[in-house]
């Protein structure tokens, strides 16, 4: 399930903190998602914000800041009479190879191949990218996200 970004920040402010997440790397608008993990405990999964030395930094490609996605027990429930909701979140992934260079440094390359899944248990599996839907048919069919 995923956390309504319509529900007041402050609730879930207080309910991050209690299970042992810093809702101020928790980017606004994030989706927050409670599922379980391999022996059926109940977990919270998100995406917080890096930091390096105390400070926030960019990502490889220096278009926002560096995130990755966390899962942590939940120790304590969701604020009383939070909505939740599924939605469609499309994630595309390219699959790459790396190698040593001749002057040390990692050079990497696409091999054309690429896997698309959505939170609603879509997935491609790593297809080649002529193989896949078109962009156009996958927003028309998970909701134009």
């Amino acid at each position: 399930m995923v956390i309504s970004l319509d529900h007041p920040r402050e609730e879930i402010a207080a309910w991050l903190t209690a299970n042992g997440i810093d809702p101020g790397d928790v980017p606004l608008g994030s989706q927050i998602d409670i599922g379980t993990d391999n022996d059926g405990a109940p977990v919270i999964r998100y995406t917080t914000l890096l930091r390096r030395d105390g400070h926030l930094y960019l990502n490889d490609d220096g278009t926002g800041p560096a995130s990755e996605q966390r899962e942590t027990p939940m120790h304590v429930a969701p604020p009383e009479g939070a909505q939740w909701r599924t939605d469609h979140q499309l994630t595309i992934r390219t699959q790459i190879e790396t190698r040593r260079g001749s002057d040390g440094w990692a050079e990497h390359r696409k091999t054309g191949i690429s896997l698309v899944a959505c939170n609603c248990g879509f997935t491609t599996g790593w297809t080649p990218q002529a193989d896949l839907p078109s962009l156009a048919d996958l927003t028309r069919q998970h909701g134009g996200t």
